[in-house]
């Protein structure tokens, strides 16, 4: 092996690295609460040890990561799952603070508690999340 080319694949390995996503996952997915109804707000957060991932939440529940650029998403393992921001504020006249109403149970609001996990793998595109109301 010449020089050069050991020299162009020890670039091409460290690019690979760097850029990881080379094998990244566009998930989509859709949460409701156990009587069927979407969750019409939000955030749904994929975790793990290295990296966070995060989609909003449409109108009817849907969600999808990973759709920016061809390649990107979320890389195939092991992640935990909750929901962020999912809460409605009014604010009433007179009043300085909003009324801030949660729309889901506390337990689904952080990752050590909300008891959602998936393995997101080569094949997985869709996933279906059902939490409770508070």
């Amino acid at each position: 092996m010449t020089k050069n080319k050991l020299i162009f694949g020890i670039l091409f390995l460290l690019l690979q690295g760097l850029l990881g996503c080379s094998h990244a996952i566009t998930v989509k997915g859709k949460v409701t609460f156990s009587d069927g109804t979407p969750l019409e707000i939000g955030k749904v957060v994929f975790e793990n040890d290295q990296r966070t991932f995060t989609g909003k939440i449409q109108k009817e529940g849907t969600f999808s990561m990973g759709q920016l650029k061809e390649g990107q998403g979320i890389p195939p393992g092991k992640y935990r799952v909750y929901i962020s921001e999912a809460f409605l504020e009014e604010f009433s006249p007179g009043s300085p603070f909003p009324k801030v109403t949660q729309l889901i149970a506390k337990k689904y609001r952080k990752p050590q508690t909300s008891g959602l996990e998936y393995d997101i793998q080569e094949k997985t595109t869709d996933i279906s999340i059902v939490i409770e109301k508070p």
